[in-house]
């Protein structure tokens, strides 16, 4: 089975989990992940073992296939691998970071930050955060222009999504206002060019995404 195909039998895997074939916690056996995954016996087992590498399914001889559920301890190891990468990143991203970039991130913000002042939390809102969280972070890891880096990060952002999929009980609207805030704190810095701030603050930012994922679990 080639790389492209383990990440092929991993994304099928992701999208199982979040369509709800598959449930955090749930066991099943090989045939039953063949039918769920599309994949027959041997691409299933390759693709265990890069599941198993991933802490995602445990691989039991006799009762089965027991896929993850995300507990404090695996929250909390998955956020801590993100702060080292992104802690770092920050600092590499702050000296070049582009005016514009700033401008228009800044502007994305503001715009939600805005829209959930005048009223209710949309789907559409939420998922244009969605995004935006994603370009924030993923720009500051991208800088390091190191592609394994980059990879592992996006497998350890499954993992937090996969938790908070599970556990996040906090009010949307109040998460996306609270994260909107601390992002625009580490975009002050950076326009002011400021790396220790930026640091700080993304610091700061982990801490409280953390708590409330914790929390809820």
């Amino acid at each position: 089975m080639s790389q492209s195909n383990h990440e092929a039998g991993y994304r099928r895997f992701r999208r199982a989990m979040q369509d709800g074939s598959l449930q955090p916690g749930m066991i099943v056996t090989q045939n039953k992940l063949c039918a769920i995954l599309g994949l027959s016996l041997t691409p299933l087992r390759e693709t265990l073992v890069l599941l198993e590498e991933f802490g995602l399914v445990e691989v039991k001889s006799r009762a089965g296939i027991r896929i993850v559920y995300p507990e404090i301890k695996f929250i909390s190891e998955n956020f801590q691998f993100r702060s080292v990468i992104e802690l770092h990143a920050v600092r590499v991203f702050a000296p070049v970071v582009p005016r514009e970039w700033l401008r228009h991130i800044r502007e994305k913000h503001e715009q939600i930050h805005h829209q959930l002042g005048q009223g209710d939390l949309t789907a559409e809102t939420e998922q244009a955060f969605s995004n935006l969280d994603s370009e924030l972070h993923l720009a500051f890891v991208r800088s390091l222009e190191n592609q394994a880096i980059t990879a592992v990060y996006e497998r350890i952002m499954d993992n937090i999504n996969l938790a908070r999929q599970v556990h996040d009980r906090t009010a949307a609207r109040k998460r996306i206002l609270d994260s909107t805030l601390e992002h625009l704190a580490i975009i002050e810095s950076l326009e002011k060019g400021d790396a220790d701030a930026a640091t700080t603050n993304l610091e700061l930012h982990f801490k409280a995404a953390t708590y409330r994922t914790i929390v809820a679990a």
